[in-house]
């Protein structure tokens, strides 16, 4: 079996009517973000998924298994946390801290409160 390319970063692209989109590792990404994203970094091999196992997550785009970012160390920035945020549906301010933001996330609900 041979691997494909897969995002192993979260990136930002425009989609076609100017908007912009946020993908991250494990995600689907379209041809036409595929296209955006020109930095290797963010592209990584991995062997294919079972197609069982692809099933059983939801649709590509839906952000039902999007995972939260780390609260802190690396990945843990305020675009990352904005784009978690955007994918999942929580409001925030363009100018919300990333604490403003992980606030926001638990008050939503789709992340658990830090004890």
């Amino acid at each position: 079996m041979s691997s494909t390319k897969q995002l192993v970063a979260y990136v930002h692209v425009r989609d076609l009517g100017g908007r912009s989109v946020a993908f991250g590792p494990g995600e689907d990404v379209p041809a036409w973000a595929r296209k955006q994203i020109t930095n290797p970094k963010a592209w990584g091999d991995v062997e294919p998924a079972d197609s069982s196992q692809a099933e059983a997550t939801s649709p590509a785009g839906t952000g039902d298994t999007l995972e939260a970012p780390p609260r802190t160390g690396k990945g843990s920035g305020v675009e990352v946390w904005r784009d978690f945020a955007a994918r999942k549906g929580v409001d925030v301010d363009q100018d919300a801290t990333r604490e403003q933001i992980i606030a926001a996330s638990e008050a939503a609900g789709v992340v658990p409160r830090e004890e």
